[in-house]
């Protein structure tokens, strides 16, 4: 009897699902943030839902600062991280999943601050961004945006969280900053939505440094191949509209 109960344990073992710890921004309410202890939003409901059709796998997520998940992910900590978008520049050391969505960045601002701005960036010439500490400014408002913040016609403030900016603009120390259509401004009512900026889709960044994570390889072939087939059957899509109705 010793003999089968410790075979059971053995084969228990040998088949337990591996852990995939995947780090994702704290304070990106709808898309992604923390609520109490847990991991929430629309990107967490997707790659639950992806890693659930992976029986080799579990998920766990670990919401950070954004500046926290990327150093975690360049440092080999994580093995991803989500939701960035696409810049070439972050091909030094991340590796793109399949696409989780598509989102659209648009200026949050006052009213007053909106008023008579027909074009992005030059209308807002003299103003000053707030932008979350390590987001991309060109992802976010194109070349162009970027550029006037080098050459400081447009000035910059960063803040750790997207609260943190939002409540630059409520008082008056920054003028917009920008954000997806869908991001949750609810607990700010003097703010809404102005000019679109920029469209871009949002990914997994997974780890360069995958000889920390021999599973790597594996769990990215078959996780990018689900959430393939999650897109064109229209799973994904209907995660996101289930949070429209919120």
């Amino acid at each position: 009897m010793k003999k089968i109960i410790l075979g059971t344990m053995v084969a228990t073992s040998i088949f337990a699902a591996q852990i995939v710890e995947i780090a994702c921004d704290k304070s990106y309410k709808p898309y992604s943030y923390k609520d109490g202890k847990e991991a929430k939003g629309i990107y967490v409901d997707v790659i639950r839902k992806a890693v659930s059709q992976m029986p080799n796998y579990e998920v766990k997520f670990k919401p950070a600062a954004w500046n926290k998940a990327v150093n975690a992910v360049k440092k080999g900590k994580a093995i991803g991280f989500f939701p960035p978008y696409y810049s070439k520049a972050r091909e030094s050391w991340m590796r793109y999943s399949e696409a989780l969505g598509a989102e659209k960045v648009y200026v949050i601002a006052k009213e007053s601050t909106h008023k008579g701005k027909a074009k992005f960036p030059e209308d807002f010439k003299g103003l000053t961004a707030c932008i979350n500490r390590g987001y991309g400014l060109a992802i976010l408002g194109g070349k162009k945006f970027e550029q006037m913040i080098k050459d400081k016609t447009i000035k910059l403030k960063n803040g750790n969280t997207t609260k943190v900016c939002l409540n630059q603009i409520k008082s008056n120390k920054a003028d917009f900053t920008l954000y997806d259509r869908l991001i949750d401004i609810s607990g700010f009512p003097m703010l809404t939505h102005g000019l679109n900026s920029q469209s871009n889709n949002s990914y997994i960044g997974f780890t360069l440094k995958d000889k920390k994570f021999p599973y790597q390889k594996d769990f990215e072939t078959k996780f990018n191949k689900i959430i393939k087939k999650m897109r064109a059957s229209g799973d994904i899509e209907k995660i996101i509209n289930s949070y429209k109705k919120k």
